[in-house]
């Protein structure tokens, strides 16, 4: 068995297994900022409506003073409603789909790269050929991570505490042997291999 070549290859397995997580966690990010905009707009939306009805109301009392302050609460949530919608414009829902699309591609290629670990510590295919295979998903690998979506450092650092990691702060992961065990079945765990 090459031990470089199943060190590289577990590698990117864990590689593949932290974006995946990481995707996850900003696809749920997105979904919490999109819940948020939404109570938002229905929050000024319920409050322009009711104070139309209570405008109405005043129309028929005849009560001025009341027209006037409601005219200045419709206004100002008028504008509110116009500044809000401005500034958050940007639509989150392609952003949120694409970062779930990339996580679901990431946990394929994680499969894949899985799969080939057992091929590698089965010894059943000649080195080039796996080599090959390699090449193939670590190309593949590239490509996902050109095109996917920015995540942000809170995606990272919660991707980091849901998997178990005891990452240091602005870390590179180096990914140590107990750590890219604990994302493998125990029978392609190198400290169940070696005995």
């Amino acid at each position: 068995m090459n031990k470089k070549l199943l060190a590289s290859v577990r590698f990117y397995f864990a590689q593949s297994v932290f974006m995946t997580n990481c995707h996850y966690k900003a696809h749920g990010r997105l979904v919490k900022q999109m819940n948020k905009n939404r109570y938002i707009v229905i929050g000024i939306s319920g409050g322009t409506l009711v104070a139309i009805i209570l405008q109405t109301i005043g129309l028929k009392t005849n009560c001025q003073q009341l027209l006037d302050i409601l005219s200045y609460c419709g206004l100002l949530l008028t504008g509110a409603s116009l500044l809000y919608t401005m500034f958050n414009k940007e639509d989150i829902s392609e952003l949120k789909c694409q970062h779930r699309s990339i996580a679901e591609d990431f946990k394929s290629l994680r499969d894949k790269y899985m799969g080939l670990i057992e091929e590698i510590m089965s010894e059943s295919k000649r080195e080039d050929e796996l080599r090959e295979k390699k090449d193939k998903y670590q190309k593949e690998y590239s490509l996902l991570g050109k095109y996917a979506p920015a995540t942000t450092y809170n995606d990272y650092l919660e991707t980091q505490k849901n998997l178990g990691l005891k990452g240091q702060k602005d870390e590179e992961f180096t990914w140590a042997d107990e750590e890219i065990d604990l994302f493998l079945p125990n029978k392609l765990r190198l400290k169940n291999f070696r005995h």
